[in-house]
Formats: structure tokens, C-alpha cells, sequence
């Protein structure tokens, strides 16, 4: 139904009305003079003495590219800002018909999950634009089916039946959120950690049970600043932090081996010792699994190689069938950077279609598919998607802070840009972190 289109380095969504006719002249006024915060806004252009309806694809990332693997607090709170709107057209004489139901349309904030909607402005008699009840259940039944709660997996089968069956309704959604512990849109305003009125923001609803009360601990994960104060203060998750530790110094125990038998038997290390060796050998340069789990963990980046000699070719029919085996596989090599902690070889599995690329947050959880190191702040959670069709591979820049470039070009947020062997993906320019397609 939209057509994708690019004025002064902005992307819009916009669509031709037939009969301008069937235009809601006072849906219209709504969202262009005074547009609600879950509604993009509208845009009406005459070209040709033919009307446009254009809508600005900003702020935020679009729902299709959100993960399909979410924890149950997040999962709330992105139900509870889609659903919210429907309750909310009303006070602005507007038909919650009327709103968009297109995962490519929805846009979804990161940080808050909080969304906007394309609102399409027609009278009630154009009825082929409007979404009946039953439409905008069945949606929301099918988003709830395609996400999997990581924390709860049989808590998507309580939010279903609020959608499906004869009582279904998304009041009853709602409702079921809120007594999940939603925080409402007043409790998620920014509130100052030590004030005295953000204690009594913290004050959970007396309507809400409490063997549904978050334990201590959790609820200090409303934000990053604020989970990093409740984490230090009272030590909720030093359990996971130190079996984190113990693995760590495993990890470096074993690289310690490494580098002693590399320093012992020359440059290759143990390549030609035995078949474990010599995968643990390519691992380590980037040709296998270890490979990702070891710099994120070390932050080392691998020595890159910058000749072939007897020894490699030693190893060719092995990484022949690597290759056939890893046909889904996107690689991309380093080519430079500017800072420390960069992996040399990234290996996107691409076999589900997609993958996110982002970084650690700070607390160590990972917020994409493939995770550059906490450190990299200037790098996003959600950076960049890399998609896979039969055809080719496309990257995406997820409306990140500072950017991404294909061949030095910079990309418009939440497009697709087709990359090919030998193209140059960057990051961020500020520090030059580049790799080639593979």
C-alpha cells in the first residue's frame, strides 16, 4: 500500500488517495496541528493534481526489525504502549480503525519501547481501510505467538487467550499487563534515583497483588543508570557476576596454554600436532566458533592474516568444507580500526534470515544477535540488522546514534541497502571501525 520515498535525506512512507473526498478532514487537523505522541505525524502534498499522504519513518526502529527473543518485562512494556493508543483515539476524535496494522509501519522506540502508528485519515465509509475488531485481535495474537519470553515461555499463553476466544478484548490485554507489573506512562517518567519523589513513584499500585511484586533487585532495571546503582547497593545478581568471573578466568587460563605453545613450537602454534589442535588453532584466528566468544570476553583481536604459506595451505580442505557447511553464514573481515576490543572476523550466522548487530550493555547482557564489547559505547545496543533473502544480503541501519556507512556512504535509518563481496561496512566514522565483506 505505501511507496518508500526519500526527500532531503528524510524516508517517508506515503500513499496516493484516490478520492480526497474520503478524507476526514478532522483527523486531519488532529495530527498535523496537534499530533498525539503515539501517531506519526502527516504530511499533504499535491503533485500532479494528485494527493499525497506522506509519513515521516523516524524515531525509533521498525517493529519488524525488534528481536524475536524478548524477557517478560520488556515484553509488557511494548504490549502496553501498542495497546494503550486504541484507548486513547477517542479522546482525540479519532477511529482506532483507522490505525495502521503493517510490522514495517510500526515504529518502536529502544529505549522505552513506546510506539508510533501511521494514522490513516479516511471517513467511515471507505471501509476498505479500516480494520475490523476481529483484524486487530488477530494481529496482535499473531505478535504475541512470534515472540519468544525467555524468562516465562508459559506467560504467552496467559497474554493469547486475552486475544483469542469469545471473551477476548484488548481491554482485557491491558488489564492483564497492568496486573503483570506494567509501570503506567506517569511511573515511567525519568525520576531522580536518591530524590524523595522518586520514592514514592517507586510505590507499586495497591490494586496490584502482591505475589505479583517484583523481587528486590529487579526493580532497580527500569534504566541502566538506575539497575547499576540497585546491582552495587545490594548485590542481587553478584551470584551470576562471579560464576562470570570463574569463567573468565578459565577462558584466559586456556589462552595462556595457547600463547605458551605457540611461543614453544613457533608461529603456528600447534597447527600441525593433531586434528583438535589445529581447529582450536583456526578458531583463534577467526575461522570458527571460539572465535567470537573469546574476544568478547578478552577483548584480544586476532592476528590477521597477511600472507599464505605451506602451513595454511596445509589446512585448505578443511576450510573448504567450512564453507559448504556455512553457506548461510555472512563473514566480514577487519580492515581498520581505532580503538582496542574490535573483533577481527565477524560470522553471522544468518541461517533464521536476519541478524542484529549491537553491543553488551553494561551489566554484561546481550542486547543483539552478534555483541561488540561493552566498552564500545559509541557502538548502539541494536546498531544494525543484516538480512538474507535467496538473492543477496542487505544491511539496515537501526536508527543508530552514530550511523552506519556502506562504501563511506552514510545509510537513511530503517532502510535496506543491498551489500555485496568486497563492500566496506562501517560502524562509526569517529573511529574508523571497517570491515570488508567476505
Amino acid at each position: 500500500m505505501f511507496n518508500e520515498i526519500v526527500v532531503a535525506n528524510k524516508n517517508y512512507a506515503s500513499v496516493t488517495v484516490d478520492r480526497p473526498e474520503s478524507l476526514d478532514q478532522t483527523a486531519i487537523r488532529v495530527i498535523r496541528y496537534d499530533c498525539p505522541s503515539f501517531l506519526l505525524p502527516i504530511r499533504l502534498v499535491n503533485i500532479d493534481n494528485m494527493l499525497q499522504l506522506r509519513y515521516e519513518i523516524q524515531g525509533g526502529i521498525r517493529l519488524a526489525y525488534m528481536p524475536q527473543k524478548m524477557r517478560k518485562r520488556e515484553m509488557n512494556r511494548l504490549l502496553y504502549h501498542m495497546v494503550e493508543p486504541y484507548m486513547k483515539c477517542a479522546d482525540w476524535f479519532l477511529d482506532y480503525r483507522n490505525i495502521y496494522l503493517d510490522r514495517s509501519y510500526i515504529m518502536v522506540d529502544q529505549n522505552d519501547y513506546k510506539v508510533k502508528y501511521i494514522y490513516l485519515p479516511m471517513n467511515e465509509f471507505a471501509s476498505n481501510t479500516m480494520n475490523s475488531d476481529e483484524d486487530i485481535l488477530k494481529f496482535f495474537s499473531e505478535l504475541i505467538a512470534s515472540v519468544d519470553i525467555e524468562d516465562d515461555p508459559a506467560y504467552m499463553a496467559s497474554l493469547v487467550r486475552c486475544v483469542i476466544g469469545r471473551e477476548a478484548s484488548l481491554g482485557a490485554l491491558l488489564d492483564m499487563l497492568k496486573n503483570n507489573g506494567i509501570e503506567t506512562a506517569e511511573q515511567s517518567k525519568p525520576f531522580d534515583v536518591d530524590s524523595e519523589q522518586s520514592v514514592k513513584e517507586r510505590k507499586v499500585s495497591p490494586e496490584i497483588p502482591k505475589e505479583t511484586l517484583p523481587v528486590v533487585g529487579p526493580k532497580y532495571d527500569d534504566n541502566n543508570l538506575a539497575g547499576t546503582i540497585g546491582s552495587k547497593l545490594f548485590d542481587y545478581e553478584s551470584g551470576a557476576k562471579k560464576k562470570n568471573d570463574k569463567e573468565n578466568r578459565k577462558e584466559n587460563k586456556k589462552e595462556s596454554k595457547l600463547e605458551k605453545g605457540r611461543k614453544s613450537k613457533g608461529l603456528f602454534g600447534k597447527l600441525l600436532d593433531k586434528e583438535g589442535d589445529k581447529k582450536e588453532h583456526v578458531d583463534d584466528n577467526g575461522q570458527g566458533e571460539a572465535f567470537d566468544s573469546n574476544v568478547y570476553k578478552t577483548g584480544q583481536i586476532p592476528v590477521q592474516k597477511k600472507y599464505q604459506t605451506p602451513e595454511q595451505e596445509y589446512n585448505t580442505e578443511i576450510a573448504d568444507e567450512d564453507v559448504a557447511e556455512n553457506i548461510d553464514t555472512l563473514r566480514m573481515r577487519l580492515e581498520s580500526s581505532s580503538v582496542d576490543k574490535v573483533p577481527g572476523l565477524m560470522e553471522l550466522d544468518m541461517s533464521k534470515g536476519y541478524v542484529i548487530v549491537g553491543r553488551y550493555d553494561k551489566t554484561g547482557k546481550m542486547s543483539a544477535d552478534f555483541n561488540f564489547d561493552m566498552s564500545l559505547t559509541f557502538i548502539g545496543r541494536r546498531h544494525a540488522r543484516f538480512e538474507k533473502t535467496e538473492e543477496a544480503f542487505f544491511v539496515i541501519d537501526l536508527d543508530s546514534k552514530n550511523h552506519t556507512y556502506l562504501n563511506n556512504e552514510e545509510l537513511l535509518p530503517n532502510r535496506r541497502y543491498q551489500i555485496h563481496s568486497g563492500d566496506h561496512i562501517t560502524f562509526t566514522k569517529k573511529y574508523g571501525i571497517t570491515y570488508q565483506v567476505c
